[in-house]
C-alpha cells in the first residue's frame, strides 16, 4: 500500500505534458502543443456510433465531422482529421499524438445508440497552449540603485508569480521592482494551464550611483561623477532664501554665488550655475543631473526666512569621484614558480581587498604576491567612496618553467664539477705527501746504515 501510494505522488508531481480529458466534462480541455491530447467519449464503443464535428462556420452542412464506428474511425466520412495517420480513437477515446495549434476550438460529439436509436450531443471546448520553455531570471540596477527583476520563458499564456527567501510577492508580472536594499533568493515560478516551470537566483544590493546629501551634516558629500547628486536644503522652500556660494579665492565678494527664491534658481543671480541646465531646484533639494569635476569644492549655503529675517550659514564639502569601471585580475608566474595577482580598475581613490577562498589577504595594494602552492579562487575588491565593484578567478599552482629546470641542471652540474674537481685535487695532494713522505724515510734508512758501516 505504502508502495502504490508513493507510486501515485510520484505521478502527480512529475510533469506530465499529455493531456487527459472526458466528453462530459464542465471546464474546457487543454492540451499542449506538439504533445498527446486523449479525450474519453464513450466507454463501450461497440454500443455507439459517434460524430465529431468542429464548428468554425456554424453550419452543420458545412463545419468539418469525423464519423466513428464500432470504435473505428470511418476514413471516407473524415474531414476533420483527415491526412493526419496521429490521430485514431482506441477504445472510445479519441487519441492525438501530435497535437498541432488548429485542434484548438469547440467540438460537437454526438453519440448514438446502435439498439435504441437514441442520441445525445455535448460540446467541448479544445484550448491549445504551448508548454512553458526553459525559465530565465535577471536583475538589473538602475542609477538610483532600485533593482527590477525580470522573467522570461516561452509558453502561451504565461502567469507569474514571485517569491523572496520562500516569501510570496504581491506582484504578479513578469517583472518586479525591489528596494535598493533586497538581499537572498528570488524566484520566478511560470506557469500555465498545461505545464510550469521556476528559476531561483541569489540577488544582492544593487550599488546606486546617485547621491543623496543633507546641508546639515558633518561629514564631507561625495557625488559621483557623471551621475546625479541631489542635496536636500530646506523642508519647504516657500518659506525661505537660499544664497549657495561656492569658496574659490576665499573672497566673499568675488566668489560664485547662486541664488534661489521662492524654491526656483533666479538664472540673472546665479553665475554658479550659469548655462548648466542640468541644475534645478526642485521642492528644497538642489538637484545636479550631471555632476562634473567642477562641482567639487567647499560651498557656503545661506539660508534666510523670508518672514523673520533670521538666517543661518552652513558649509558643505562636495568631493567629486569616479566610479568604480570594470575590475580585472590577472596573475603572472615567475620563473621560479611565484605568482603575481594585480588588480586593475577605472575611478579615483581607489581601496583594494583581497580574499582567497573567502578568507581575507592582509595586503591591501593593488598587486599581491602568492606562494606557488596557491589553489582555489582568488577574488579582488575595489571601492570608493561612491561604487565598488570585485573580480573573482581561479587560480593553480604555477608550472615550474623549463627554464627553471636547466637553470637548475646547470647549476648542479657546475656543484658536482666542483666537488670531483676538489676530490681530485685532494687524491693528487695527498699522493704527493706520501711520495714526500716514503723517500724522506728511503734516506734517512741509507744515511743510517752509512753511518753504521762506519763504525
Amino acid at each position: 500500500m505504502i508502495l502504490i501510494s508513493g507510486l501515485m505522488l510520484l505521478l502527480q508531481t512529475a510533469e506530465c505534458l499529455d493531456r487527459f480529458c472526458r466528453l462530459n466534462q464542465s471546464y474546457p480541455c487543454y492540451a499542449a502543443l506538439g504533445h498527446k491530447l486523449n479525450v474519453l467519449m464513450v466507454l463501450d464503443t461497440s454500443e455507439y456510433d459517434m460524430k465529431i464535428q468542429k464548428r468554425i462556420n456554424n453550419n452543420k452542412e458545412t463545419d468539418p465531422v469525423c464519423r466513428v464506428k464500432y470504435g473505428r474511425m470511418k476514413k471516407k466520412e473524415c474531414d476533420l482529421y483527415s491526412n493526419r495517420p496521429e490521430v485514431s480513437v482506441i477504445n472510445g477515446t479519441l487519441k492525438i499524438n501530435r497535437v498541432i495549434r488548429a485542434d484548438s476550438g469547440n467540438y460537437t460529439v454526438t453519440v448514438a445508440h446502435h439498439s435504441y436509436g437514441s442520441q445525445t450531443s455535448r460540446d467541448l471546448q479544445v484550448n491549445v497552449e504551448a508548454p512553458i520553455g526553459s525559465v530565465e531570471v535577471s536583475v538589473n540596477c538602475s542609477s538610483s540603485g532600485v533593482m527590477r527583476a525580470s522573467c522570461s520563458s516561452e509558453g502561451d499564456q504565461l502567469l507569474y508569480s514571485w517569491t523572496l527567501n520562500g516569501d510570496s510577492l504581491m506582484d504578479g508580472n513578469s517583472c518586479i521592482d525591489l528596494n535598493e536594499g533586497t538581499d537572498g533568493n528570488i524566484t520566478c515560478s511560470v506557469k500555465n494551464h498545461v505545464s510550469q516551470g521556476q528559476k531561483t537566483i541569489n540577488v544582492k544590493p544593487c550599488t546606486g550611483l546617485d547621491r543623496f546629501c543633507r546641508l546639515n551634516q558633518s561629514y564631507s558629500c561625495y557625488a559621483a561623477l557623471g551621475h546625479k547628486l541631489n542635496v536636500l536644503m530646506v523642508l519647504d522652500a516657500s518659506e525661505y532664501e537660499w544664497k549657495i556660494q561656492k569658496r574659490i579665492n576665499n573672497d566673499n565678494s568675488n566668489d560664485p554665488v547662486c541664488r534661489v527664491k521662492y524654491g526656483r534658481i533666479k538664472k540673472k543671480d546665479c553665475d554658479l550655475y550659469s548655462n548648466r541646465p542640468e541644475v534645478t531646484v526642485i521642492n528644497g533639494t538642489l538637484i545636479i543631473n550631471r555632476v562634473i569635476r567642477a562641482d567639487s569644492g567647499n560651498y557656503t549655503v545661506t539660508v534666510a526666512h523670508q518672514s523673520y529675517g533670521a538666517q543661518t550659514s552652513r558649509d558643505l564639502q562636495v568631493n567629486v569621484e569616479a566610479p568604480i569601471g570594470s575590475v580585472e585580475v590577472s596573475i603572472i608566474c615567475s620563473s621560479s614558480g611565484v605568482m603575481r595577482a594585480s588588480c586593475s580598475s577605472e575611478g579615483d581613490q581607489l581601496l583594494y581587498s583581497w580574499t582567497l577562498n573567502g578568507d581575507s589577504l592582509m595586503d591591501g595594494n593593488s598587486s599581491i604576491d602568492l606562494n606557488e602552492g596557491t589553489d582555489g579562487n582568488i577574488t579582488c575588491s575595489v571601492k570608493n567612496h561612491v561604487s565598488q565593484g570585485q573580480k573573482t578567478i581561479n587560480v593553480k599552482p604555477c608550472p615550474v618553467s623549463v627554464v627553471f629546470v636547466l637553470v637548475w641542471c646547470f647549476q648542479m652540474m657546475v656543484l658536482f664539477g666542483l666537488l670531483g674537481g676538489f676530490h681530485i685535487y685532494m687524491r693528487h695532494t695527498s699522493g704527493k705527501k706520501q711520495e714526500d713522505q716514503n723517500l724522506r724515510m728511503r734516506r734517512f734508512r741509507e744515511q743510517h746504515k752509512h753511518t753504521a758501516e762506519d763504525s
